[in-house]
């Protein structure tokens, strides 16, 4: 199964956002082993709707909506090696900052690698998994999510994914 969405603002507006919320929350009930997110531009934006209290696994952050940086340390916290590949842009700061100091405060900073490309040439978006991979021209950021037109790639074909996960190891580290 592929799924592609071609997103604009008058076409597939809330599907972005709605296939994160699926892969997140599928990554809550099942987390991969090592999860590549890789995005020049990144924000803690919100992608789990937790307002009813539905998933154990985040009540610690109380019943609203997730921001990515509490589902990624919530992975962690469950088993998960979260690499993050990003660029030194300073729009990246904040939330770099936000996800160490969660890290370091949960005692999950171990299971982290953040790999910021100084060179800015960085432009490639993924988010890679044990079985899945995600791709096209969609940063993780609210504008990226929900507003610019993207091109979004969901994989779950094993050839794909395993060349996607070799890739990704290669490029940024993490475990196979």
């Amino acid at each position: 199964m592929n799924r592609v969405i071609r997103k604009s603002k008058s076409a597939s507006a809330t599907e972005a956002a709605d296939l994160l919320a699926g892969i997140f929350t599928a990554e809550l009930v099942h987390p991969s082993k090592c999860l590549w997110l890789v995005s020049p531009w990144i924000s803690d934006v919100e992608v789990v709707d937790n307002s009813a209290g539905g998933f154990d696994a985040l009540s610690r952050f109380g019943k609203r909506r997730i921001r990515l940086v509490e589902i990624l340390v919530s992975l962690a916290s469950h088993g998960s090696r979260i690499v993050v590949g990003t660029t030194t842009d300073p729009h990246n700061t904040r939330f770099l900052q936000r996800l160490q100091t969660t890290a370091e405060d949960l005692r999950l900073g171990d299971r982290f690698t953040l790999s910021v490309d100084p060179s800015e040439n960085l432009h490639t978006k993924a988010l890679t998994g044990d079985d899945y991979a995600l791709a096209g021209s969609m940063n993780i950021t609210f504008n990226g999510i929900q507003i610019r037109e993207e091109l979004i790639d969901l994989r779950i074909d094993d050839a794909f994914v395993a060349q996607a996960r070799m890739d990704a190891y290669d490029r940024f580290g993490g475990v196979l």
